[in-house]
């Protein structure tokens, strides 16, 4: 009599949906650094958290909340500060600077394009906003010095330099910044060639979409990385601070689900021994394709074993002639 074969297959991960809050968060209340918070998380846990919706968000503020905290937390974000001229330039004078109070702010971490004051100082600002620019003509060595007074945002102004002239200015040095800064006496300020990319990750890689930044001030002045927090004194928005400040902490970790699954199978070689390891991995293998196919990610699929260490079993009920397989 043909045999009905009897499997189980264990799967476990979690099943993405876009409607569950995949993250579980830990406070710590140690002190650390953001690299050393980073490397506890990742020892402990997954990694320090990082938050993709607003639901995440009221989850991990409960959380530190329920902890007794109500201040600043590291969470996963950091951001690369990495200055550039429009140009390119790169050389001995690209790395000359004047800011206004000695530094940026930042402000709500979107100000991103550079604008030099009628006092000759510069300042961070928001791209899109629409002011007065200065071009450079010819080349660096012979540069002149072109205030165009049209309001633009800071890709318009870019764009009109290049067409017009060479491109936005470039300034390397008191004498550019002098020459500049007599243009623009006449206005409140213009914008000069000087940008930086926004540059935002979390420490896991996960895609920086989401946002909650606090509409206020992250003076960062020279420096090169800063990294994140949640400040519960502002409702849990984000603000950026020295990488080197010894704070607490959040981490996170995914909660794994657990299903049993039975499949059934048909059999079409009676020869065929599904507990051989090369079988039982290769049907994983379609298992695991088809659950790409269908959209599902971050699962781990195994067999489950009976007491004899075998997955399949014969089951001599039914009087069916084909030989099944049920998993």
């Amino acid at each position: 009599m043909e045999g009905i074969f009897i499997g189980v297959l264990c799967l476990s991960g979690c099943l993405t949906f876009s409607t569950c809050l995949l993250h579980q968060y830990h406070f710590v209340s140690d002190a650390m650094n953001w690299t050393e918070a980073q490397s506890y998380c990742r020892e402990t846990y997954t990694d320090l958290a990082t938050i993709e919706n607003t639901e995440e968000m009221k989850k991990l503020n409960d959380t530190v909340s329920a902890a007794g905290n109500s201040s600043k937390v590291w969470i996963g974000l950091y951001n690369h500060i990495d200055w550039k001229w429009s140009d390119g330039f790169n050389e001995s004078g690209a790395e000359y600077r004047n800011w206004y109070d000695g530094g940026t702010n930042n402000f709500a971490a979107n100000q991103l394009c550079v604008a030099m004051t009628n006092y000759g100082r510069w300042f961070d600002y928001y791209c899109h906003r629409k002011t007065a620019f200065v071009c450079y003509n010819g080349t660096l060595e012979d540069s002149d010095f072109v205030l165009v007074n049209t309001t633009k945002n800071w890709s318009e102004a870019q764009r009109h330099c290049r067409e017009h002239y060479t491109d936005l200015a470039t300034v390397r040095n008191n004498t550019d910044n002098d020459k500049i800064h007599y243009l623009i006496i006449p206005l409140v300020w213009a914008w000069i060639g000087l940008y930086r990319d926004p540059q935002i990750y979390w420490s896991d890689g996960s895609n920086y979409s989401f946002s909650s930044w606090y509409q206020g001030n992250n003076r960062l002045g020279s420096i090169k990385f800063v990294c994140g927090v949640a400040d519960l004194e502002k409702g849990g928005n984000w603000r950026l601070f020295s990488c080197e400040e010894r704070k607490p902490f959040v981490c996170y970790s995914v909660p794994t689900v657990k299903t049993l699954v039975k499949v059934r199978v048909e059999l079409q070689d009676s020869s065929v021994d599904l507990n051989d390891p090369a079988v039982k991995e290769q049907i994983l293998k379609e298992f695991q394709e088809r659950l790409k196919e269908k959209g599902q990610s971050g699962v781990t699929l195994k067999w489950r074993e009976k007491a004899d260490g075998k997955v399949f079993h014969k089951d001599e009920k039914g009087s069916d002639k084909k030989k099944k397989t049920e998993l």
